[in-house]
This record gives structure tokens, sequence and C-alpha cells, in this order.
């Protein structure tokens, strides 16, 4: 019997006696999945974490979640000062001829097999069977923010800087933008997103997805005034959610900003006809395609989506005691949201029945913004440990052409994902593949 719509396909986990925390997820065109992984964090919960080594772990399985390769690079930093802490932030994209393709930031000194590279931002790029092709520090000072690929294997990063960044090869870029890289690892373009007007505004991407035509989507916060094309508007002092598509030669095609908002985009997405999905958190009230959103005192989950051409389709914000991790749009124009929610899900939003603890979620919405299947992961409740009280997270979700949800996360609880329950050494990694 083909298995039920919502049942577990299959779980993998990964992770040492440490705490270890899940960075990003890939697909190839093939249906393999890369992942990038930091294991080995002994004193994660500590006030003033002294890690002087830790692990970024690389990984490739397959569609059914069997295991190809995986490899360990230790980041290292010198036992003393205690003040020094290695740590490793990396994201992760499908190069499109099988390889992948990383960037990110480390503190402290890594050799992913073509020599040592230490503290700042590095671009890589390995071979389907997980040899490092090449392995770059990038000459300026930035934080990555995300990463993508097309199809041509063009490295696309967003990216944070304190001002005016080098970024190699005779390319700068602004305080915040997207970076391209050819498929050898050199600085090809720059485009910037939003252009501060004010003093301590800029725009903070967080997220991007590149389409097949060339455009780019990118989504985030801004504060401050700052422009978006010849439209200059006024973000609140804690971040406001923007939405905007650059075309292939960096040019604004269109932006959605939501000036009288607090909150960001935390995710977006794009289907093959280019369509965009953008989720996140929010206060206040604002309205999209004719929808009314209305915010609680606490932030509130949403999602919107956007067509190619920047007509707004449709939006749901997902009521109170809920958080939005990630979203995907699958080429039916269905929408998957994944997020924590303290109370049971109804009608695509929380209802009334608590739920004692946050759970990790995922909901669909078929291509007008009708909610349909939602799924829970219970978990006991978190339990504190020094300065933390729960170590969890879900930093990436798919959706593959054949409709299964692939979520990509990290917890220190005991949660049941529908193969028995995932009982963590501390908190460890997740891959988990669920049937639509």
């Amino acid at each position: 019997m083909p298995p039920a719509s919502g049942a577990t396909l299959w779980f993998a986990k990964e992770g040492a006696a440490q705490d270890d925390l899940a960075l990003d997820l890939a697909v190839d065109a093939t249906g393999d999945f890369f992942t990038a992984a930091v294991h080995g964090y002994d004193d994660l919960e500590a006030r003033t974490p002294t890690d002087d080594a830790v692990e970024l772990v690389l990984t490739r399985r397959s569609g059914a979640g069997q295991t190809l390769w995986t490899h360990a690079y230790d980041v290292r930093v010198d036992a003393t000062p205690e003040t020094l802490r290695a740590d490793v932030r990396a994201r992760v994209a499908a190069d499109g001829a099988g390889g992948m393709l990383l960037a990110g930031n480390i503190q402290g000194t890594v050799d992913l097999g073509t020599g040592k590279l230490s503290d700042g931002a590095i671009v890589a790029r390995l071979s389907a069977d997980g040899a490092t092709l090449w392995a770059h520090r990038v000459p300026g000072e930035l934080t990555v923010k995300d990463v993508a690929a097309d199809a041509q294997g063009r490295l696309y990063v967003a990216y944070t800087a304190p001002g005016t960044v080098d970024l190699g090869n005779e390319v700068k870029g602004a305080s915040a933008g997207v970076a391209v890289f050819t498929a050898d690892g050199t600085a090809e373009r720059a485009f910037a997103v939003g252009s501060a007007e004010s003093e301590g505004a800029g725009a903070e991407p967080l997220s991007l997805a590149p389409g097949a035509d060339g455009s780019v989507a990118v989504a985030g916060r801004y504060t401050g005034t700052v422009r978006f094309g010849t439209n200059a508007t006024q973000g609140s002092g804690s971040g406001s959610p923007f939405v905007a598509l650059y075309g292939q030669d960096g040019a604004l095609g269109w932006a959605k900003v939501r000036p009288g908002v607090k909150g960001s985009v935390r995710d977006v997405s794009r289907d093959a006809a280019g369509d965009v999905v953008a989720g996140g958190d929010f206060q206040g009230s604002f309205s999209w395609a004719g929808a009314a959103l209305k915010g609680a005192a606490s932030p509130s989950p949403f999602v919107v989506v956007t067509g190619a051409d920047g007509t707004e389709r449709w939006a749901r914000d997902l009521g109170v005691d809920a958080s939005v991790q990630g979203v995907a749009i699958h080429s039916t124009g269905e929408v998957l949201v994944v997020g924590y929610t303290y109370s049971w899900l109804e009608n695509g939003a929380t209802g009334p029945d608590g739920l004692g603890s946050a759970q990790l979620f995922t909901q669909r919405f078929d291509p007008t913004g009708q909610p349909l299947a939602s799924r829970l992961f219970l978990g006991t409740a978190p339990e504190a440990r020094g300065e933390l009280y729960g170590v969890e997270a879900v930093p990436a979700v798919t959706l593959m052409p054949d409709g299964d949800a692939v979520l990509f996360g990290y917890t220190d609880r005991v949660t049941d994902f529908g193969v028995d329950k995932f009982k963590p050494t501390r908190g460890d990694v997740f891959l988990v593949r669920v049937k639509y």
C-alpha cells in the first residue's frame, strides 16, 4: 500500500555527544540532498562559550535517506585566550553538475582540502563524490546570510557588510546586497539590496531565490529610511519586512515593503513559473492582495505569495503563539509553511487549544491560499540548560517535485517524527521526509 498523506517516509539523524546544529539543506537535480551542520559544541549553554574546536560536517544523502558520503572538517582556534571561540556558519546550494557549493563565515582556521582558511567569509565547491575542487576566502569583511545557485553553477550570496566590501576580482559590493560568483569561485558581479537614506539605516537580506530567467527574489528586513528603486520608505526601529525582485542585470523589478509593520521575512522561495512565496513574523497590521492581516502584541507568523510580475496573489496570518521557520512553493502552486506553535492548528491558523510548549508543525495551502493538510511533530517540554531553554530550529525546508516535504533541523527534545520517538543525546541534527 502506498504511504498515506502526512506519513513519515524516512528519518535520519546525526550528531556527537555534544550539541550539534543543522545549518542548511540543498537538493540536487537527481533528488539527492546536500547538508551542512556543525558538530561538537561543548558549552553552547554558557553565557560566554569558549569552544576552541568544532566540526563542519558536509553530507550527501540519496532521496531515500541513504548516506552517500560525509566529510568532517575541524575548525580550531588557539586554546588561549579563552575568549577565542571556534565557530562556523555556512549555507549550501547544488551546483547543477552534481556537486555542492558552499559559502559562510568561520571563526578560527579550517582546511577543506585545498589549504588553510582563517577568520572570515569563504566560498567553496565540492564535486559529486565530495572532493573539494576549490575553496577561497573572500577578501572583504562580510556576513553571509543565504546562498543559492543557478543552472550554470553560479553561486549567489546574500550578505551584509560594515560598508563597501571587496569581493575579489575587482568586484565591489554595497553594504547590503547579493554577490555572484562563477563556477570556479571568481567574483563576477554584485548588486545592492536597498540604499540607506539616513544614519543607521539599511537593508538586511535574509533569504534569496534565483529564477530560471536570471532574476533573483530577495527578502528580509530594513530599518530607517531605505530606498528601493525610486521609492524611499521608512522602516521601524526593529526592522520592517520587504520582498524584492531583481533582474539578471541587478536592476530592481519590483519591491514590496510594509513600513508600518515591525518584523521581517525569514524565508523566500520560488516555483518554475517565477512566483514568489515569503514567510516571516510581524507586529502591527498590513494588507496584501486585499486581505487584511492583523498581528498580535507579540510577533505573529504570516505567509504571502506574489506573481513573477509583482502581482500580489494571496496572504495569510497563522494566528498568535506561532512562528515561521521556512516556506516552500510547489510547481502546482501549493505552499508549505514550517514553524513552531504553542496552540493547535485549525483551518491554517492557531486555535484556542494550547499545546503546553512549542511544537513543530507543517501547514499546506492550496494555490489560492486555502488551508490543506497540517502535521504536528509533538515533543516533550524543553528543559533549561544553563543560559539555554531548549535548542531547536529548522533552518531549511523544501518541497520535492513529487510534493514530499523535507525538513532539516536540530532539537534537544524527545520528539515524535512518526518513526519511533527521536531521543537526542543533547542537541542533535535530523532530516525527515514526509509524504504529501
